[in-house]
């Protein structure tokens, strides 16, 4: 049996974190939570996770730069960003750093487990 992947989760709302954590371990993942870039950069390091799931508006950093970091250190891990603000140039920024998907939050359950189940299928 496979293991399940296991997903890094980014956001300054701890709610929400730990929100995505509960509705993804239902869905079969293993998940880990960081709540500024910084702490972010730190778990990167330490786990390899298989998806990082993060939010672009960061009180500490972007998360264009968490971007860059996982896509430098880890090049095969899919980046799934999401702002709750559509800011121009924002959104393009990740996805030329690296992430595979921008979205907009709030963002359905069905959205979110498609788009990871999408992500981690590549």
């Amino acid at each position: 049996m496979a293991t399940p992947a296991k997903i890094l989760i980014v956001d300054d709302e701890r709610d929400l974190v730990d929100a995505y954590i509960r509705l993804l371990e239902r869905l079969g993942y293993r998940c880990v939570g960081a709540f500024d870039a910084n702490q972010a950069i730190e778990m990167i390091d330490a786990e390899s996770p298989d998806l990082v799931l993060t939010d672009l508006s960061l009180p500490d950093n972007s998360g264009v730069d968490i971007v860059r970091r996982v896509h430098a250190k880890l090049p095969a891990t899919p980046i799934i960003v999401m702002s709750g603000h559509n800011t121009p140039g924002l959104h393009e920024a990740a996805l030329a750093a690296g992430a595979k998907v921008s979205l907009l939050k709030p963002v359905s359950i069905a959205e979110l487990r498609r788009v990871i189940g999408e992500a981690l299928a590549r």
